[in-house]
């Protein structure tokens, strides 16, 4: 019998046995799969590595760069499947023992929310890449009330690269919680922990990525101008913008170091909640903070925003904190105009429809809120974004 035949035969029994109607050659069994079980050889580079670009404030050790304000980044760049991190992590010496969290983003997209343990310590960040060159950014998501962070290294299976270039502006952003991204991350109804925080998705953050921006975040959750939130908090945000480690009080920011194209300030809401509020006090406060900014920066953008977490009718009807707290920055910036600073400008930050924008963590701004945000910031900046980066005359007031 020939072999056509023979498979004639074949298909005949099997079609009358199952009753169907076609059957094709047996095909030899696929392969099993089986994964890919050879360990990646890493190459460790030490933290201070010029190839490695820290964006925010850090202050330089032998080990590595450290750094606690939230939206801290590292960049770099490499080619190959994985990356490792080694960091310390230095928990802040206070009552509240919470951890530190870093955005992983590779290629722009986040990859990991990574917790770190107290101390010194090793983690695979990325793995299973495809080998190519990839730009990651490591970015502290959480604020200085989780701690400090030290970058000790990375290890990388492929070459490490010099990072990408800062983008072409600059921007400073002094705030609280808001510009902290208290929360942000957390569904509506949720009680803060540093799981739910995101300083990456904050307002002044997103706002500096719509403008090709780079932004040092000098914010904490609680702090005012004169009074803070809480009584338990002794420093109030005037001593701590100065410092390049917020919880340090011998860390002392060198300002010529990070020259901003504009300044951003949102300040006013924890003070205000105090009932020991006054009004005068508060704007000889404020004023202080625009006196030092303008004398630090004399040709810098200064926006006074108001944020959206005051209402009139909180905590009682009648209370009338948003219209107080208006009147005060809008009289602030109003008097420096009409002394002849062009330079200045009020900004509100009004608060979106809950039902539809949600809220994060104890009310705070939910995501959707803080891209609306960003947006308004942006927009209020955008002649910024379109002109060209300013020369070293900047640089004029250190001069």
């Amino acid at each position: 019998m020939s072999l056509h035949a023979s498979l004639t035969v074949s298909c005949r029994a099997v079609a009358t046995a199952a009753l169907i109607t076609a059957c094709s050659p047996e095909r030899p069994a696929a392969q099993p799969w089986r994964p890919d079980l050879r360990l990646p050889t890493i190459t460790w580079t030490h933290g201070n590595d010029p190839r490695l670009r820290v964006e925010g404030r850090a202050r330089p050790t032998s080990e590595g760069p450290e750094f606690a304000w939230p939206a801290s980044t590292v960049h770099l760049r490499f080619r190959g499947r994985t990356l490792d991190l080694r960091v310390r992590d230095t928990l802040l010496d206070d009552r509240i023992r919470d951890h530190d969290l870093v955005g992983v983003f590779v290629d722009g997209v986040l990859v990991r929310r990574l917790g770190l343990r107290e101390g010194d310590a090793e983690y695979r960040v990325a793995m299973r890449l495809p080998e190519r060159e990839h730009v990651v950014s490591l970015v502290k998501l959480t604020e200085p009330e989780a701690g400090a962070i030290t970058l000790l290294g990375v290890g990388t299976d492929g070459p490490l690269e010099a990072a990408p270039p800062p983008r072409p502006h600059r921007i400073l952003a002094i705030g609280d919680s808001i510009t902290a991204g208290y929360g942000v991350a957390g569904p509506a109804g949720c009680h803060y922990s540093s799981d739910f925080a995101d300083a990456s998705s904050a307002w002044a953050t997103r706002a500096a990525q719509l403008v090709d921006a780079e932004v040092h975040v000098v914010a904490w959750s609680g702090r005012g101008v004169i009074w803070n939130n809480s009584t338990e908090a002794d420093e109030m945000m005037p001593a701590l913008m100065e410092r390049t480690l917020p919880g340090d009080r011998d860390s002392t920011w060198d300002w010529r170091a990070f020259v901003p194209e504009a300044v951003v300030v949102n300040l006013g809401t924890n003070d205000v909640s105090r009932p020991e509020f006054e009004s005068a006090t508060f704007e000889r406060g404020y004023g202080a903070i625009l006196d030092r900014l303008r004398s630090l920066f004399p040709r810098t953008r200064i926006v006074v925003a108001l944020g959206p977490l005051i209402a009139d009718d909180d905590p009682r009807p009648g209370t009338g904190r948003l219209t107080r707290m208006r009147s005060s920055l809008q009289g602030l910036v109003s008097a420096r105009q009409q002394q002849g600073d062009g330079n200045i400008r009020f900004l509100e930050l009004y608060s979106g429809d809950p039902a539809v924008e949600g809220y994060g963590c104890d009310q705070h701004p939910s995501a959707v809120t803080h891209a609306r945000l960003a947006g308004v910031l942006a927009n209020a900046l955008s002649d910024i974004a379109r002109a060209p980066t300013p020369s070293v005359a900047s640089r004029s007031a250190f001069e």
